[in-house]
């Protein structure tokens, strides 16, 4: 079981533009595990990703706040409904596209 109280600690350390490239790389991680169908290694990412979403939001700007609140309710939805109501390929298409999002609202690419 991760320590998360050490974990946020750590996270909340970094700038804004790292955290969120982060949970960048985490969209893209959940987006790979779905089309694999690996809910074990999926479960985890999920709910980390949640918490980078809440640990990262106090030190963004206000645009930025309401990006990581949207998609904290995305990967709720995406974690409710895969496999019943969501499909991988969605949730693997919509992670991806976050993670891009994610990317440039962090300066981290071009728009």
């Amino acid at each position: 079981m991760k320590d998360f109280a050490r974990l946020k600690q750590r996270y909340e350390q970094d700038k804004p533009a790292v955290q969120m490239g982060g949970l960048a790389s985490n969209l893209s991680r959940i987006a790979w595990h779905v089309q694999r169908d690996h809910h074990e290694a999926t479960g985890p990412l999920f709910r980390d990703s949640k918490y980078f979403t809440e640990w990262a939001a106090p030190s963004c700007s206000l645009d930025q706040q309401l990006l990581l609140a949207e998609l904290q309710r995305q990967l709720a939805r995406w974690e409710r409904g895969w496999g019943h109501r969501i499909s991988a390929s969605t949730i693997a298409g919509e992670a991806q596209a976050w993670a891009a999002r994610l990317l440039t609202s962090a300066g981290l690419v071009a728009q």
